[in-house]
């Protein structure tokens, strides 16, 4: 360091050419305009500015550039520059791919008339320093462009002369924190020069005097500055003689760089380093790095757990890590590893499936990337190797394509129609079935649904896009059950078909789908349709043959009771008595036959529709139905017990079909109890419900009958006395009551029957 303030000597500026190399290195954009402000020269950092290749910027305008709210004011900025002033604002531009961008722009109007512009990225360096903003304007003469140079590098520049005159640039006041004057030369400063471990350095050995003297380069060297106000800064020293043409010294050229920001961000890279290292070696995926003739150099934890050890071997050697393609099992050459393909060709592989087996034996599936490193030239100094152990997932994913492949393979062998849709609703799947249903498929969103003509069955009413229930299920989660239609399939014909829909859910609940399901009933309506007719004709003839047989009957059971009573007075009349008893009982047993199919008659008419229902007392039921079985249980010799312990609610039943019931169960248990034996006749409160129940002593009767005993025709054992219609019956009556019967055993009893009636509304 020693003194003078002046311009450098246009003899010693450098080449255009080194200019040139140093505005294309500089980090800020640098742009030159014509008078019209259309851009004739931008740099290198100009171009990734904006994002736009060199070529591609030349012949723009400013206008181009700038947002509209900046259109306004080029004009009057520019006129202000015309004036000989310097301009320095905040801009925005728009980037290549749309996005603005925040620019600081230091221009000015050189004689020339063209118009130089530095543009700095303030979104992230707002605080650069002012000068760096002017670096390297371009001017055609290699004074002005030294000048610019000197102006905005982002070093303090000094120019020592013989005389003990100084020049320097504003950096070096700003790196000095001091005022210099040119022609007090070094020793305003030398002062505040030290070593770097704080001795002062004497004055023949400040670097200025020293090549000053001896005509020596100094590259460098590192001192610490103490500026005035007691601050330390340490500086990167550089300086090299100027000689003229009989080589003596004429002057020094000197750089000095403030190395505080240096030292901070040297750190904070070490820091960065640190850092990634700690990354590299917490990856939960395998890194490999390799040198550029493709010697693995690098490899990170998480790769050696996959490959079950490490061998940073050459690319010769890649064999040794065994690999086979997924796809076909074909083992993997030297040259067909990604690294190899990254370091040779500078090919960039993604996602590629290996199956590898690692050093340990274990066999595994990884996800295997590569690409090449290049260096500052786009040269390819090595490669990197990312892999990911997915040997759980690919398993996984094979069973899922199993699973996928057996469900289509079911769906294509079921006989009902299947349909799948997608999120939207789109039809994506039909299984044959649907397409024999329908006549052929139709791929169609729910606009396209009226491409399938269909109609409710209950009205009769067309079937709109969105009232089908696949469109129900995507949209509204809705799942549909046995829906009727009439459709119109594609060759013309038309079906019955009933119709299911329900949505299909991801892990999460979100709706990805829907399934629907039709099954042709056509034929089935048709015999359903049938037997209903045949039902309706069976079961009036069963009315009006029942009717018709009751008066007659009636009529017979009361000539036959008369002739008993007069036979009974008669002497000699036993005989005509007996008969008479006869005809009595068979008359009864044809009654109840005739109320049996009277019975049938209301179960298969509906049932509820011709009962008449009223509040009745359980407690009543029972005695009632006691009473009219006791003398034939008395003449049998069996005990009929009537157990009800408590006081019961009252039930809703049509009374005389309930004590049909009943006698129905009494005949039946009196009919199969050896004397001396005992029917039990119960009821008891329930949930909701009043249980009656009906049990006989004898042997108990196997399961199997348990289960069958309430089919028509049923008859225990061998037995045959009877239609075998009566248990069926009470079934059917206890059903149309809205409750239900069933046999069950118990101890000490060949079976306890027992049927449920639902309580009268408020009791």
């Amino acid at each position: 360091m020693d003194d003078v303030k002046q311009p450098a000597e246009p003899g010693h500026a450098p080449d255009p050419a080194t200019l040139r190399a140093l505005v294309d290195l500089a980090p800020d954009g640098i742009f030159v305009t014509d008078p019209a402000l259309r851009i004739t020269f931008v740099n290198k950092a100009g171009c990734r500015l904006l994002g736009y290749g060199c070529q591609e910027i030349i012949g723009m305008t400013v206008m181009d550039l700038v947002s509209e709210e900046d259109l306004d004011r080029v004009g009057s900025v520019k006129e202000e520059m015309l004036r000989g002033n310097a301009h320095v604002g905040e801009w925005r531009a728009r980037r290549k791919d749309g996005t603005w961008l925040a620019l600081e722009v230091h221009a000015k109007f050189l004689p020339d008339g063209h118009l130089q512009a530095i543009a700095r990225d303030i979104s992230e360096r707002k605080a650069n320093d002012a000068e760096r903003d002017t670096l390297l304007q371009k001017t055609e003469s290699d004074r002005q462009w030294l000048r610019t140079l000197v102006e905005t590098l982002p070093l303090a520049v000094m120019l020592f002369r013989p005389d003990g005159q100084v020049y320097f640039n504003r950096r070096t006041e700003a790196l000095l924190g001091m005022t210099l004057l040119p022609d007090r030369g070094s020793a305003q400063y030398a002062s505040g020069i030290h070593f770097p471990d704080g001795r002062p350095v004497p004055p023949d050995r400040i670097v200025s005097a020293r090549v000053m003297r001896d005509g020596e380069t100094v590259i460098g060297e590192e001192y610490l500055y103490v500026r005035p106000d007691g601050s330390r800064v340490p500086v990167l020293v550089s300086a090299a003689p100027l000689k003229d043409a009989d080589g003596r010294v004429v002057g020094v050229v000197g750089a000095f760089q403030d190395m505080s920001e240096h030292m901070r961000l040297e750190q904070a890279v070490r820091a960065n380093e640190r850092l990634l290292q700690s990354i590299f070696d917490i990856l939960p995926v395998g890194v490999y790095v390799a040198d550029r003739t493709g010697s693995l150099v690098r490899a990170n934890p998480a790769g050696e757990r996959i490959w079950g050890g490490t061998r940073l071997v050459t690319l010769e050697r890649y064999g040794e890590y065994k690999a086979w393609h997924v796809d076909t099992g074909k083992p993997f050459e030297t040259d067909e590893w990604g690294m190899t393909r990254a370091i040779k060709r500078g090919e960039t592989s993604r996602g590629e499936l290996v199956r590898i087996q690692s050093f340990d034996g274990a066999l595994k599936t990884i996800l295997h990337s590569a690409a090449p490193l290049r260096d500052e030239n786009g040269e390819i100094a090595g490669g990197i190797v990312v892999i990911e152990d997915i040997t759980a997932l690919h398993e996984a994913q094979e069973k899922q394509r199993a699973s996928e492949q057996l469900m289509r393979a079911v769906i294509d062998l079921i006989p009902v129609g299947v349909w799948i849709t997608d999120r939207e609703g789109n039809i994506t799947l039909a299984n044959p079935a649907g397409e024999r249903i329908w006549g052929g498929v139709r791929y169609v969103g729910v606009e396209g649904y009226p491409e399938y003509r269909a109609w409710w069955a209950e009205t009769g009413e067309p079937i709109e896009a969105e009232e089908w229930a696949a469109s129900r299920a995507v949209r509204y989660g809705e799942t549909s059950h046995s829906e009727l239609i009439r459709i119109q399939t594609f060759d013309g014909s038309f079906k019955t078909v009933i119709n299911w829909a329900a949505p299909i859910r991801s892990d999460a609940g979100e709706i990805v789908g829907a399934v629907a399901v039709n099954e042709d009933v056509t034929s089935l309506m048709r015999v359903e349709e049938q037997l209903r007719q045949a039902v309706r004709d069976r079961e009036e003839i069963l009315a009006i043959v029942s009717h018709d047989l009751r008066n007659p009957l009636n009529a017979l059971m009361v000539a036959a009771t008369a002739a008993e009573r007069k036979a009974r007075m008669l002497p000699g009349g036993e005989p005509v008595q007996q008969l008479a008893e006869s005809l009595v009982d068979m008359s009864r047993r044809m009654a109840g036959l005739v109320d049996d199919l009277l019975a049938i008659a209301v179960a298969g008419n509906g049932g509820q529709s011709m009962l008449s229902f009223a509040p009745v007392a359980p407690s009543g039921l029972l005695g009632r139905a006691a009473d009219a079985a006791r003398p034939l249980a008395a003449r049998q010799r069996l005990e009929l017990v009537l157990d009800v312990k408590e006081e019961l609610p009252m039930v809703a039943a049509d009374s005389d079909r309930i004590l049909r019931v009943l006698a129905n169960l009494l005949d039946n248990a009196m009919k199969f109890t050896t004397p001396p034996g005992r029917i039990t006749l119960a009821a008891e409160r329930t949930n909701g419900t009043v249980r009656f129940s009906v049990a006989n002593t004898g042997p108990a009767l196997p399961p199997e009958q348990l289960e069958t005993m309430f089919k028509p025709f049923w008859q225990a054992g061998r037995d045959r006395r009877g239609a075998g219609l009566g248990l069926s019956i009470c079934r059917s009556v206890v059903e149309a009551h809205g409750g239900s019967i069933w046999a069950e055993p118990a101890l000490g009893q060949r079976v306890r029957v027992c049927f449920v009636l639902p309580r009268a509304v408020g009791m």
